[in-house]
């Protein structure tokens, strides 16, 4: 009695696989069936199957364990290669366009494609009085605060205790960059879906366009 308690103690133990055999794999070893024949008295059925699976010649016997192929090793670009598409692509001068488009809307064109663009464009914003505040390369904006001089606040009680001059608003915009036919082009939003006053961007746009 008590070795077969010791027994049952031991089965969670040690798992059950000896005791059932294991079917996950059974399927390996299926064969394809003859059509079922149905009586001539019975309603007739159409039987052909969908999916027939062709007939497979010089089967071989299958492995007892299956091995993973190992994956062909990665090739990567040569060094030198990459090094010269780089200058090649770096090599291009920038040139750009500040016209309006369609709708008369102030836009700046570059002749570079987009990745070079966006490097271009944040150094260019940081040379100006632009303060960038935050950017998403995946929809190609930066955000940027810039100082109205025409728009002034009044101090803070303690700046103006002591004598501080009123402060130039700061106002935000998105500067947005866009893939066209032949290189990119800038446009200046107020916020996702509106577009800044056309004096306001095309003012910053100039600003940019003289850092590029």
């Amino acid at each position: 009695m008590r070795n077969a308690l010791m027994l049952l103690l031991l089965l969670p133990m040690t798992g059950c696989s000896w005791l059932f055999h294991d079917r996950s794999n059974d399927y390996l070893q299926a064969e394809q069936q003859p059509v079922i024949q149905v009586p001539k008295d019975v309603a007739r059925v159409n039987l052909e199957p969908q999916l027939p699976i062709p007939a497979v010649k010089n089967k071989k016997p299958l492995p007892e364990e299956f091995s993973v192929p190992r994956p062909a090793p990665l090739e990567l670009e040569d060094e030198e290669d990459s090094q010269a598409s780089l200058k090649q692509v770096s090599s291009v001068d920038i040139r750009t366009e500040l016209v309006a488009d369609g709708n008369g809307t102030p836009i700046l064109r570059l002749n570079i494609e987009f990745a070079r663009a966006w490097s271009e464009l944040g150094e260019a914003i940081k040379k100006t009085d632009m303060r960038i505040t935050d950017l998403n390369r995946s929809i190609g904006t930066y955000y940027v605060d810039v100082k109205n001089p025409d728009k002034t606040q009044e101090p803070g009680f303690w700046a103006g205790l002591f004598g501080a001059d009123p402060e130039a608003v700061n106002e935000s915009y998105e500067i947005k960059l866009n893939r066209a036919r032949s290189g990119v082009y800038i446009a200046i939003h107020e916020s996702q879906d509106v577009l800044a006053a056309e004096a306001s961007a095309r003012g910053l746009l100039k600003r940019i366009q003289d850092k590029l």
